[in-house]
């Protein structure tokens, strides 16, 4: 939730003792440093008070010399899946909300406690591939288990939900399953549970469905094991339950750039020529929620794909959905894929890592 910060914005020049008691006025616990334009120069919260007292700081100096002058914070248009990583990433209620000049808009209030929290829905993770466009690097490790800046690709994916309120994992899986499932255990030391649908046959991406517990919560997420995204889910669960779907696919825009002039015509007779045109598709993203009525459709022990589950839903007249996602995704399929994740990794390990230094610089 975005709120305002009328009375928590102080100038750099404001004195700490004002800047004290707008603090114990406010009910958040923090003031924002602006500058004359209105840009964010740091944040000051009760630790850096603590800090500066303790330091012996004169009550009457500046607030700017006791700020966090590189304090955390995100671009107004950032989806609330990546504001809820970030929340429990930094272990911070609030984050300043800027502009693209950096100017404040308003504080992301991240107390709230996602909806999945009330739903208790689970999440099936698919990591049964073989990883063949990966080899030879599968040999002799699954896909899912694949590092990114130091941690398997399941265990990021895993993270990501955890950290947006998802608790209940069950991880199917098959090529080299043994090594997932000695790698993730229970779960205990991500704070999650973990059950494993081991796959006797390969069973696809529906067919391992059949192998969940007939008790099963509904509605409940399905999401291969070689995707990483920073959308929000809980609001593809949201929409579906509102839709009323037996399934949703979660789909996203793919361009096509043709590199040529596409010729029109009608028979032998020239109509018209397009240079270079551009062709937006919109594509399965590997991400879906279910219903129980989806579940019925599922043979057992018998290779069954996504794809084939939608198809099979829609002619027996079940309604099934779509969820435009906007948000970033990258499909771990093939080399190039993999190397590119993992330059980005780098990047934000790179990143973090600058960030942190400043923090233990500035105390």
């Amino acid at each position: 939730m975005i709120i305002e910060t009328k009375d928590i914005e102080v100038e750099a020049t404001t004195p700490l003792r004002k800047a004290l008691e707008m603090l114990e006025a406010s009910p958040a616990k923090i003031i924002v440093v602006l500058d004359s334009d209105r840009t964010l120069v740091g944040t000051v919260t009760d630790g850096d008070f603590r800090r500066a007292i303790l330091r012996g700081e004169n009550i009457d100096s500046y607030v700017i010399d006791i700020a966090n002058r590189n304090p955390v914070s995100v671009h107004e248009n950032l989806n609330k899946g990546e504001l809820k990583s970030l929340i429990r990433e930094r272990n911070v209620r609030y984050i300043p909300v800027v502009d693209s000049d950096g100017r404040l808009t308003g504080l992301y209030d991240g107390s709230t406690k996602p909806s999945s929290d009330d739903l208790k829905v689970p999440i099936v993770l698919m990591a049964g591939g073989l990883g063949r466009r990966l080899m030879p690097l599968t040999a002799d490790c699954p896909k899912p288990l694949l590092p990114l800046a130091g941690k398997p690709i399941l265990e990021h994916i895993m993270v990501k939900f955890r950290d947006q309120g998802y608790k209940r994992f069950y991880i199917s899986i098959n090529y080299l399953g043994h090594m997932i499932e000695d790698y993730f255990g229970s779960g205990e030391n991500w704070g999650v549970e973990i059950s494993y649908l081991r796959e006797n046959m390969r069973l696809g991406t529906g067919g391992a469905l059949d192998l969940l517990p007939d008790n099963m919560a509904f509605p409940f997420l399905v999401m291969n094991g070689d995707l990483i995204t920073e959308m929000d889910f809980d609001d593809v669960v949201r929409n579906h339950m509102q839709a009323g779907a037996a399934a949703t696919m979660c789909v996203r825009e793919y361009m096509t750039a043709v590199p040529f002039g596409v010729v029109k015509f009608h028979g032998n007779t020239y109509l018209d020529v397009e240079e270079k045109p551009t062709y937006t598709h919109h594509i399965n993203a590997g991400i879906y929620c279910l219903s129980k009525d989806a579940l019925d459709h599922i043979p057992n022990g018998e290779f069954y794909d996504m794809p084939t589950l939608f198809e099979d839903l829609t002619e027996n007249q079940h309604p099934c959905g779509v969820h435009v996602m906007r948000d970033s995704w990258i499909d771990i399929g093939n080399p190039r894929e993999y190397e590119s994740a993992q330059s980005r990794f780098r990047a934000k390990a790179e990143a973090d890592a600058k960030s942190e230094e400043g923090e233990k610089a500035k105390t």
